[in-house]
């Protein structure tokens, strides 16, 4: 059952791109625009910034540190070789 004044899934996803492409933001096969998409790259880049586990689970409203986690875009962590920050 829908409930009155909720925005349901679908919405969402319609919303975001139409505002996309208003923008001229495309997606990718691999990397669609997607509300998972905006929740994933938020904790992705928290992670980059060096926010910890809890702070992002507060905004994100996770209760399960493993559920969280699988949103984090571990290629996208990755800024340089290991070898070359310890300047090998």
């Amino acid at each position: 059952m829908v409930e009155p004044g909720r925005l349901q899934p679908e919405s969402l996803r319609r919303i975001l791109r139409r505002r996309a492409e208003q923008a001229g933001i495309q997606g990718t096969r691999l990397e669609p625009v997607s509300p998972y998409g905006l929740r994933a790259g938020f904790i992705t880049e928290a992670y980059r910034q060096g926010l910890g586990d809890e702070e992002i689970m507060a905004h994100s409203r996770h209760r399960h540190l493993g559920s969280m986690r699988r949103y984090v875009r571990r290629a996208k962590l990755v800024t340089g070789s290991p070898a070359g920050k310890i300047g090998l």
